[in-house]
C-alpha cells in the first residue's frame, strides 16, 4: 500500500514537472515571434502536427485574445500551480515512505536483538560488544538509507526519467537517440566508483566497531586505568583506532561526495554533446524544430539531471548499505548453537539425578575443553567442582545450564536427554549465582522478579529477608522501587550479591549453580552472603564451583578436575586420605 502510494504520487510529480516546462513554450513564442502587426491575427490550427503543437497553437491563440500582460499573469499562475502540485505530490509520496523507512530500522534492530538473545555463549567470547553495538546502530542506519535509495531507484527516479524522456522522443527522436548513446558512458564511470565505495564502507564500519569497543572497555575499567596511571596508554590506543576510522571515513566520504558532482559533470558533457549535435543539424538545415521548441527540449532535458544525480547517489547509498547488510547478516545468520527438537518433552519435577555419560565438548575442533566426563549428581546433593584455572569447571556448569550442548555424549535429567526437553521448561528448573553479580539498570523489584515476574510483593520481601537483603533495601530512597544503576553501581559488592541470591530464591529452582559466589567479597559481606547461600541451598541440588577449598568442605561430593577430565571424586575426608591432587591443592591453600 505504501509502496503503491509512493510510486503513484511520484508519477504525478513527474507529470506536473513536465507540464511546468511546457507552459513556458507559448510565452517564448509570443516574446520572440509575435509582433504588433500580427496582434489581431488569429493563428490557424491547421497544419500543426502532433499533440504538443496543437496545444501550443491553442495557447498562442489564447495569448493573442487576452493580450500579452494578462497572458503573462495567466502563465505565471499556471507555472506556480504546476510546481505546487508537483511538490505536493512529492510530499504525499514521502509521507508514505516515512512508515517504511522507520519500519525497516525498527524491524532490523528487533531481529538483531532477538537473535542475540538466542546465540550461544561461545559467540560472545569471539565477538566484541562494541562491534555488535555498531552493527545494531550504524549499520542499521546505513541499511535504512540504502532501502530508501532502492525505493527511489525503483519507484521514483525511473518515472522522473522516463516521462521527460518520452516527451523528448516525441519532440525529436533523432536527438534523443543520440543522448541514449552518450549516457551509458557516464553510468559506467559512476558504477566503477561505487564499487570501490562498498569495500571502503565495510572497513569503515569495522573500524567504528573498534572505536566503540575501546569506549566500552575504558568505561568498564576506568577504576583500574586511573589506579595504574594508564590514562596515557588508553589515550594512545584510542587515538590509534580513532585515527584509523578517521582515515577510512574520509576516504568513504570523498567517494560518496564525488557522486553528485561527477554525475553533474557527466551531465554537462551530455548537454554539450547535444548542443554540438543539434547545432550541426541546424547548420545543415536538417533540424526540424523551431527555436522555442529547441529551448523547451533543453529545458526538459535539464529536468533529467536532478533525478540522474539522485539515481547515482542512490546507487552509492545502495553499495554502502550492502556492505552494512553483510555485517548484519553475519549476526542474523550465525549458528544458534542450541537447537530444540520439533517435539520437545515437557519437563517434570526433578526426582532422581543428573547424569553425564561420556560427555566431551570443545569450542574449536582439536582443542578439547571436556573429555569423556562421567558424573552422577543425585537430587539434594551439594556437589563441588574444584581444580586449577582452565580445568573445565565453568564449562561443565555451562553444560548443566545448557548454554552449550555436548559435542558427544549425553546429559540426562531423570534419565531423559536434556536435548529432548523444552529449553525454556528445563531452565525454569535452574538458577545461577555468578562470581560477578549481574544486575540491570532498573528497580530492585524488577531485578528480583526477573526469573519469576508473577511473584507477589509478600513473596519478594520474604526472600529478600532470607537473603539478608531486606535490611539494606528498605532504607533506600524508594525502597524496592529504587533504581540500582548500571550493573548495580549504586550498591556495594555484598549488597549486589545478596540481591542476586534473593533473585535465585524467588525463582524457586530445583537445581542451583553457584560460580564462585563469595570469592570477591570482604569478610563481613562474605558471612552475610554465605548465610544467604545456606538458606538458598536448603533442600536443593547444588553445583558449586570453588577455588577456596575451605568453603566446600561440607559438600556431599567433591569433583576434582584437571585438563578437562575428572581425576578424583569423594568427600573432603576421603580425598584428604587419598593424598592426591585435592590433597595437594588443600595443603597449598592451607600454607597460603
Amino acid at each position: 500500500m505504501h509502496r503503491l502510494r509512493f510510486a503513484s504520487f511520484n508519477i504525478l510529480a513527474s507529470l506536473f514537472g513536465a507540464f511546468s516546462i511546457m507552459t513556458v513554450v507559448p510565452f517564448l513564442q509570443i516574446i520572440f515571434n509575435l509582433n504588433p502587426s500580427s496582434a489581431n491575427q488569429k493563428p490557424s490550427l491547421a497544419g500543426q502536427v502532433g499533440l504538443v503543437n496543437e496545444a501550443n497553437a491553442w495557447l498562442k491563440l489564447q495569448i493573442i485574445e487576452w493580450g500579452s500582460f494578462y497572458s503573462l499573469v495567466f502563465f505565471s499562475c499556471m507555472l506556480v500551480v504546476m510546481f505546487l502540485l508537483k511538490n505536493l505530490s512529492l510530499f504525499i509520496a514521502f509521507t508514505g515512505l516515512s512508515h517504511m523507512r522507520a519500519g525497516i530500522s525498527s524491524h532490523l534492530r528487533e531481529l538483531m536483538f532477538h537473535k542475540l538473545l538466542k546465540l550461544p555463549m561461545s559467540f560472545y567470547s569471539s565477538e566484541r560488544k562494541g562491534d555488535l553495538i555498531t552493527r545494531a546502530t550504524n549499520d542499521v542506519r546505513e541499511v535504512e538509507w540504502s532501502f530508501i535509495g532502492v525505493l527511489e531507484m525503483v519507484l521514483k527516479h525511473p518515472f522522473m526519467l522516463l516521462i521527460p524522456f518520452g516527451l523528448l522522443f516525441y519532440i525529436s527522436w533523432q536527438l534523443t537517440l543520440f543522448v541514449l548513446i552518450v549516457l551509458p558512458i557516464s553510468g559506467y564511470v559512476i558504477s566503477r566508483l561505487a564499487k570501490k565505495l562498498k569495500k571502503a564502507a565495510r572497513l569503515g564500519t569495522e573500524k567504528l566497531g573498534d572505536v566503540i569497543s575501546q569506549f566500552e572497555e575504558t568505561l568498564g575499567g576506568i577504576k583500574i586505568i586511573k589506579a595504574f596511571n594508564a590514562e596515557g596508554k588508553s589515550s594512545s590506543h584510542f587515538d590509534e583506532k580513532n585515527n584509523d576510522h578517521f582515515r577510512l571515513t574520509k576516504k568513504v566520504l570523498k567517494r560518496e561526495y564525488a557522486a553528485s558532482p561527477l554525475s553533474e559533470f557527466m551531465g554537462s558533457i551530455v548537454m554539450s554533446s547535444i548542443l554540438v549535435f543539434a547545432g550541426r543539424l541546424i547548420l545543415n538545415n536538417n533540424f526540424g524544430l523551431s527555436g522555442e521548441m529547441f529551448i523547451m527540449y533543453i529545458a526538459m532535458f535539464s529536468q533529467l539531471i536532478p533525478p540522474a544525480k539522485a539515481l547515482s547517489e542512490s546507487y552509492f547509498r545502495l553499495e554502502k548499505g550492502m556492505a552494512s547488510m553483510e555485517r548484519i547478516n553475519e549476526v542474523l545468520q550465525a549458528e544458534d548453537g542450541i537447537h530444540e527438537m520439533p517435539d520437545t518433552l515437557e519437563v517434570q519435577d526433578f526426582k532422581e539425578s543428573i547424569v553425564f555419560k561420556n560427555v566431551s565438548f570443545h569450542y574449536n575442533p582439536g582443542t578439547p575443553i571436556l573429555k569423556e566426563i562421567n558424573l552422577v549428581i543425585h537430587k539434594g546433593e551439594k556437589v563441588a567442582l574444584v581444580g586449577s584455572s582452565g580445568a573445565g569447571k565453568s564449562t561443565l556448569a555451562d553444560l548443566v545450564l545448557r548454554f552449550h550442548d555436548p559435542v558427544s555424549g549425553e546429559i540426562l535429567y531423570d534419565g531423559v536427554d536434556i536435548k529432548k526437553m523444552s529449553l525454556r521448561g528445563y531452565r525454569n528448573k535452574l538458577a545461577v549465582v555468578t562470581q560477578e553479580p549481574i544486575l540491570f539498570n532498573d528497580s530492585v523489584e524488577s531485578n528480583l522478579k526477573l526469573g519469576n515476574p508473577y511473584a507477589t510483593d509478600e513473596q519478594m520481601i520474604e526472600v529478600a529477608k532470607q537473603a539478608n537483603a531486606h535490611s539494606f533495601i528498605e532504607p533506600l530512597e524508594d525502597g524496592y522501587q529504587s533504581i540500582v544503576g548500571e550493573r548495580g553501581g549504586k550498591l556495594s559488592g555484598g549488597q549486589k550479591q545478596r540481591l542476586t541470591i534473593a533473585r535465585a530464591i524467588l525463582s524457586n529452582p530445583e537445581i542451583l549453580v553457584l560460580d564462585e559466589a563469595t570469592s570477591a567479597l570482604d569478610s563481613e559481606s562474605e558471612k552475610l552472603v554465605n548465610d544467604a547461600l545456606e538458606k538458598l541451598m536448603e533442600n536443593r541440588t547444588s553445583i558449586i564451583i570453588a577455588h577456596r577449598l575451605s568453603t566446600i568442605q561440607n559438600a556431599d561430593k567433591i569433583v576434582v578436575m584437571e585438563h578437562g577430565r575428572i581425576v578424583e571424586i569423594g568427600t573432603h575426608t576421603d580425598l584428604i586420605k587419598k593424598e592426591g591432587i585435592y590433597y595437594s591443592l588443600y595443603k597449598l591453600q592451607s600454607l597460603g
